[in-house]
């Protein structure tokens, strides 16, 4: 049975919470006897996403002169494509882009919970650097226009972008918050090198390379920021825009852009960057260059002044050559790029940045609002875990989920903080893994990555150490070989259990006789410590279904078993290494809902390090949250997946 069909139903369409009504225009796909791009051209994100390079930008050999005269059309472009640039310059007048309005001003406005930037921050003036005005503009940095459909008093707005060099030649990258709104856009334009003023006799204009239209549907936004509650980690976007008035590819008319580079988190205090944005009311660049600290360890923050309202998505550059540089952030991120003008804030680009770089090379489907998918798809999972994985739940404590299918495939869900998840990662695809007979999540290795523990259907056990977004399932340790005695386990638990550490390294195994028992401490080396919870043949426990470790008690430190009954009753065993099975609260009684869920697993997706938030599955495909349960309570619902309806 193949999975991705299920997703990819669920994944066809564009970005539904941007309804931009920018006309259609083709994408400008090279054709097969374009010319090969030069390894100058080529930016280190095409490269295997593991490996990204974080070398200086080359060298350029100075700012692109607009053309006087008529240009050479680019490849591949149609009369169609520049009639659509030359309706969208008769709009966008001088005047129109002198009086635009930046796009936080107005949210802000609405709103009343963007504040705009305060003047300054009190008590770190020390690290202010000063900032100037560039009058002839910055090439590869520009005003990114976008007209309001909605009926607002100011419907002519902007924000700043950078362009970032591409086989495409055609892409920007700006805030996601600019374009995230839940309205209706259209004529949004990039204007690379915009200078405000009149120009003065041989000098170029405002607008020195033209306008380049946005692509329709060619926007490409992190699921985790369409959501209903964005993940600040990913503010940012990618997108396509057509040539210009004179046919002319957004780099062939600027030359070449920004180079996308990632920046690790160890490394977000970088010594000499350079930031550019247009703050309202001048929609002249600005320009300071400073050293960047790190925050909150996810994000990289500026001290320059005066960066008021309207430079969200301006770029921040280092290697900067007074054209171009290499991009390791854009203005947003933390409070949507932050309060105060004097000091900036850039999401982390990591791997997530160039995902969607990625994707608007490929050309491939943005993504959707829902990355779960649909109910169909989650009718076929067959095993729920949860643990820290992927390297951005690590540094944030956050639960991720993995999810093995009916066909064997074993995916990754990462939290995303707000009790959600983003889109999944495949861990593996085999039909081997359909003789999983039972799986957990603990922390046996000593470090702060989960790692997956596996008992088979022959009998044998193994270790699947730091298991994450690269290493995925690719380091075995095999604990026991096949034989006899583990082909009865039924049932593994893992968690901090009164093994005398901080680590959630005890194991629980339910036995086919129902046979409970706990070791303690298991390692790479093996299980050490025995001890039976409950005897052979007992009455109770040959009907418990699913039961997994959790913070569901008051007291800190040891963890408590919640387990889910064939009958529906729901109960926490509470700090069930030091009391065992005598310290129960009962959540839910006999002939409960609970009875139809068919799968239950608890971790800290939101509000804490908690492990309190449980998530079921439901047999409709319904996937819900029950947020901050607590030992005697079941929290909210949060509804991650709609039952599928038939």
């Amino acid at each position: 049975m193949n999975r991705i069909p299920w997703v990819r139903a669920a994944a066809v369409g564009v970005c539904a919470s941007i309804a931009l009504a920018v006309p259609a225009v083709a994408a400008h796909q090279a054709p097969p006897d374009a010319p090969h791009v030069p390894a100058a051209m080529t930016t280190p994100a095409t490269a295997d996403p593991a490996t990204p390079s974080h070398g200086p930008a080359t060298p350029s050999s100075g700012p692109v002169q607009p053309s006087p005269g008529p240009v050479k059309r680019s490849q591949g472009v149609t009369q169609e494509d520049i009639r659509k640039a030359q309706e969208l310059e008769r709009y966008w007048t001088p005047e129109r882009i002198r009086s635009a309005v930046p796009v936080d001003a107005v949210r802000a406005g609405e709103t009343a919970q963007a504040p705009l930037r305060a003047p300054h921050a009190a008590g770190r003036s020390a690290l202010f650097a000063p900032s100037h005005q560039v009058a002839s503009g910055v090439p590869t940095v520009g005003v990114f226009l976008i007209r309001s459909d909605d009926g607002s008093a100011t419907p002519n707005q902007f924000c700043s972008a950078g362009a970032v060099t591409s086989p495409t030649k055609s892409l920007v990258l700006t805030a996601a918050h600019c374009l995230k709104g839940g309205k209706s856009y259209r004529n949004v334009a990039f204007v690379p090198g915009y200078r405000g003023g009149a120009s003065q006799a041989g000098e170029p204009g405002e607008r020195p390379y033209g306008l380049f239209p946005m692509e329709l549907g060619k926007v490409w936004i992190d699921e985790r920021y369409l959501s209903s509650s964005p993940s600040d980690d990913v503010d940012f976007a990618v997108l396509r825009v057509g040539p210009n008035s004179q046919g002319q590819l957004l780099e062939d008319a600027i030359g070449r852009g920004n180079t996308l580079t990632t920046v690790p988190a160890a490394d977000l205090a970088r010594r000499e960057v350079t930031l550019t944005g247009y703050p309202g009311g001048q929609k002249t660049p600005l320009q300071c260059t400073n050293a960047t600290r790190a925050f909150q360890g996810r994000f990289m923050e500026i001290a320059c002044d005066g960066f008021r309202t309207g430079v969200s998505g301006g770029p921040f550059l280092e290697g900067f050559d007074g054209s171009r540089g290499n991009l390791v952030g854009a203005i947003g991120g933390y409070k949507t790029g932050g309060l105060q003008d004097n000091i900036s804030y850039s999401a982390q680009f990591d791997n997530d940045v160039l995902r969607l770089y990625n994707q608007a090379v490929a050309d491939a489907a943005p993504d959707t609002v829902n990355p779960l998918g649909d109910a169909g798809t989650w009718q076929h999972a067959t095993t729920f875990l949860t643990g820290r994985f992927h390297s951005d739940s690590v540094r944030n404590s956050t639960g991720d989920l993995i999810v093995r299918w009916s066909d064997g495939e074993v995916s990754l869900y990462p939290g995303n903080r707000t009790y959600g998840l983003g889109k999944d990662i495949q861990l593996v695809k085999d039909k081997v893994w359909k003789q999983a007979k039972a799986l957990t999540v603990g922390e046996f290795t000593g470090n702060s990555t989960d790692d997956l523990l596996v008992s088979w259907a022959d009998g044998k056990l193994t270790l699947y150490k730091d298991v994450n977004e690269t290493n995925k399932l690719h380091n075995p340790i095999q604990l026991k070989g096949p034989n006899g005695t583990w082909t009865h386990a039924v049932g593994l638990t893992a968690g901090r259990f009164g093994g005398g550490n901080a680590r959630r390294d005890d194991l629980v195994v339910r036995w086919s006789d129902a046979e409970m028992t706990l070791y303690t401490n298991v390692d790479g080396r093996g299980l050490h410590a025995e001890k039976q919870l409950a005897k052979p043949k007992n009455t109770t426990w040959s009907h418990a279904r699913d039961s997994v470790a959790g913070n569901f008690a008051a007291a800190a430190g040891d963890q408590d078993l919640f387990v889910r009954w064939s009958d529906g009753e729901v109960t926490v065993y509470e700090n069930l290494g030091a009391k065992g099975f005598k310290g129960e609260h009962r959540l839910r009684p006999a002939k409960s809902p609970w009875q139809y869920s068919t799968l239950v697993t608890a971790g800290a997706f939101g509000g804490g390090t908690r492990q309190d938030d449980l998530l079921a599955l439901w047999p409709s495909g319904k996937l819900s949250m029950y947020d901050d349960t607590t030992a005697t309570a079941l929290g909210r619902e949060r509804l991650l997946v709609p039952a599928r309806i038939s």
